[in-house]
Order: C-alpha cells, then structure tokens, then sequence
C-alpha cells in the first residue's frame, strides 16, 4: 500500500531533516517480507524502532508496506545490505558535496541515461499547468530535440496541447513509490514509464525510504523489461534549494515590506520544497543549448493541472516566486543568482510559452 500522496514532495532534499532520516534508516532499519495470501505476491515491511516513551521497550513500526513479487527479487538481507549502501552513498553525497553549482557539470549521468554523450540543441520542459488546455502547443512541442515531462502526466487525450514526444520523464520519489507498489506484484520492472519502457525517468529523493522502491524496480527489470532510471544529483538538489529560497524571501520582502528573517513565519523550512518543474528546468540549462518551457504558469479559470481535477496549489511550493525565476530565465538571465558560480557557463537562452 502506499505511504503518502505521489503529489506531496515533502521536503528539501537535502535539509538536516533528511539526512536524519536517512542517517536512522541506515542505522536501524530492518526488512522483512511474508507470503501474501494465496502466495500471489510477498508482502515487504521496513521497520524502524521507536519508544512511545521514555521508559517503554522498543517497538518496530512500518516505514514502508510494499507488495513485491515473490520471483527476481533478492532475499532481504541482500536487500537491506543494497538499501543501506543506497542510504550510505546518498548521505556521503549529500553531507560532503562541494559547493559545485555547476550544472553543466552535473550533467553526465544524465547524458548517460539518454545515450547521448553532447547537449542537446533544443529542449522543451511541459508543465502540467492547466493553462496549456486549449493551447495547441502540442506540435510544437513534439519538434524539440528533447521533451521532459513532470511526474509521469497523462498525454493520452491531450496530445494537441502538450504533445506526445518524451524522451525523459522526471518525477519525486513520490510518485515512483505510488505506481511501483501497484506494479511490481505483476509488472518486470515496474510500470512506472507510461511513455514507454524506453523511456528513461530522472527522480529525486523527497524521502529516503523511497530509495527502497528504486532498489526493487532494478531488480525486477529484465533486459525484455528495463528500469532506466537516474537519481538526481546532490549538487543539482542543493542548487535548486537556494534558487527557490532566494526567490521566494525577495518575493517576500517585496510583498509584505517585511525583513528576511520573518520569511519562516510564512514557510516551514522543513516542509517548504522547491517544484519538480524547477528542478527539470535547472537540469535543462546544463543539457541543452535552447529551453523552451510549456506549461508554466496559471490564469484566472484555469485547472491546477490539465490532467487531473486539483483546484489547490500545494502550500509547501512558492509557485509565484517560481514564476519570477522562469521570467528572469527568459529577460534578464543576467539576474539568476548561483549559476554564475560555475567558471565558464552561461544560461541559454530560454523562452516561455502560454
């Protein structure tokens, strides 16, 4: 069964709440797994201990319920040893990255998972905004050399509106953990690629225990049945981090007259997180020589996300102080702070589409 909502990033990646997190499931996390009934599939917990309080004895409570199937999938001491190496690389990266914003740099994993060694002349990133309903924008965006779509969004149906081209689905953990508990019982490798198996999927990590279910879509793959999938680098989290950050406390202070210190009384730092539209949009200035961006935005009317029925923004996104980070790509790429810490890269030129 699933553990959160696949629409719920919950947290900075890479904020002292994580790592913590991280940190006890790589000390003390236990797997198990059980014959489901009717032996139809196995049912995997990861535990961690906890006390109610101060004088009672330890507890084991579930971290994570999947439903795995019983053939291709590694006993679960082999599975807890690859999970904690998982945590252990994951918390190494994250506590010992370099201030290294260099997001050409970062690139490579993702040139690998793409099978193209050079960048890309011309990329568009689709938003899920409902702003594209209506808008036609589907063969141009299908014309670009490379198409990334968020969270594994519907095209089926829309296809005149936002295309039907993708060549890289980019997605947080959340929404891995959501399909891959539903697929893994009957499915090699997770159907969790609704583009196509060929497809390749970039996630980042918005809860360790999510690093389990990447760890059970490899194993479940088959070379008939593949699992392309890459993990987001720490450096590229950390840059997105203080992107969002900065524009969310200018809009602040230009909102409200108020200091930056009185930002938090407005945003928990530990739950406030940056879009994974951002973060698709920062991979795209590393990997391609043009970015187009589809899909970003809202207007009077206009659905939270053109394939579903959302009214809500989430409250943990700064979606308007986002938008002012897009516009800044766009006129005054001159003005976007951090990336010019890297020696020798330029911001492409990047245009917005409604």
């Amino acid at each position: 069964m699933p553990v959160g909502d696949p629409a719920q990033p919950t947290r900075i990646t890479s904020s002292p709440a994580v790592l913590a997190e991280a940190a006890a499931l790589f000390a003390n996390a236990s797997v198990s797994s059980f014959p489901s009934l009717g032996n139809h599939h196995r049912l995997l917990y990861l535990r961690l201990p906890y006390r109610s309080n101060a004088s009672s004895a330890p507890r084991q409570r579930a971290v994570s319920r999947l439903r795995v199937p019983f053939q291709t999938l590694p006993s679960d001491e082999s599975l807890l040893a690859a999970f904690r190496a998982s945590l252990r690389s994951f918390l190494l990266a994250h506590r010992l990255r370099r201030r290294d914003t260099n997001v050409a740099a970062v690139m490579g994993d993702l040139a690998g998972l793409l099978g193209r060694p050079r960048r890309f002349p011309t990329c568009a990133v689709v938003g899920n905004s409902g702003i594209l309903l209506g808008s036609g924008r589907g063969a141009q965006i299908d014309a670009h050399d490379l198409v990334i779509r968020l969270n594994n969004a519907r095209v089926a149906g829309y296809a005149a509106d936002v295309g039907a081209k993708t060549s890289l689905s980019f997605v947080n953990s959340n929404v891995l953990h959501y399909c891959a508990v539903r697929s893994a019982i009957t499915t090699p490798g997770c159907a969790c690629h609704p583009y196509g198996r060929a497809v390749p999927m970039a996630m980042y990590v918005c809860q360790p225990a999510h690093l389990l279910d990447a760890l059970i879509c490899n194993a479940t793959a088959t070379p008939a049945s593949p699992f392309p999938l890459l993990v987001t680098d720490a450096r590229l989290d950390a840059l997105c981090a203080r992107i969002t950050k900065y524009y969310s406390l200018r809009r602040f202070v230009a909102t409200t007259g108020e200091p930056p210190s009185n930002w938090t009384t407005r945003h928990d730092e530990r739950y406030f997180h940056y879009s994974s539209g951002l973060q698709a949009v920062v991979m795209a200035l590393g990997a391609c020589d043009e970015v187009s961006l589809f899909g970003f935005g809202k207007a009077a009317g206009a659905k939270h996300h053109y394939h579903t029925n959302q009214k809500k923004e989430l409250d943990l996104h700064d979606y308007e102080a986002e938008y002012q980070f897009y516009h800044d790509l766009q006129a005054r790429p001159e003005a976007v702070p951090f990336v010019d810490e890297a020696p020798g890269f330029k911001v492409p030129p990047v245009k917005l589409y409604w």
